[in-house]
């Protein structure tokens, strides 16, 4: 088991994730997941979420990646348009993976209202 913290604590055992907030920040974030989940699960861009309820979420492990293209940020980004603003981190490589054998956003919480929280 792993244990990774920031605004939300996350437990990686086998092949599941499980993010817990630790802050208003991170339950906004679990909430959006859960919705952008929702919304663009089927693109197929995404890690999967099994479940989120009050801003805690499951989801699938996914294998790292050393880094991301900038081909990749503006794909999503035009993808999910929400995700389309400057201060958005999605070129940090840890918020990626692969996830049968396709690049995956891991970290999909964020929106331009949450990132200026801090």
């Amino acid at each position: 088991m792993k244990i990774r913290i920031s605004t939300r604590v996350v437990f990686i055992i086998k092949d599941k994730v499980l993010k817990i907030p630790i802050d208003r920040r991170g339950y906004l974030q679990g909430k959006n997941e859960g919705k952008v989940w929702k919304e663009y699960k089927n693109l197929g861009i995404l890690v999967p979420l099994i479940w989120e309820r009050f801003g805690i979420v499951c989801q699938q492990t996914a294998d790292h990646l050393e880094n991301i293209s900038e081909d990749k940020v503006t794909e999503i980004k035009t993808a999910i348009p929400k995700f389309n603003f400057s201060n958005c981190d999605l070129h940090n490589p840890k918020n990626w993976g692969i996830y049968n054998g396709k690049t995956v956003l891991l970290d999909y919480g964020i929106d331009e209202e949450i990132s200026k929280m801090y």
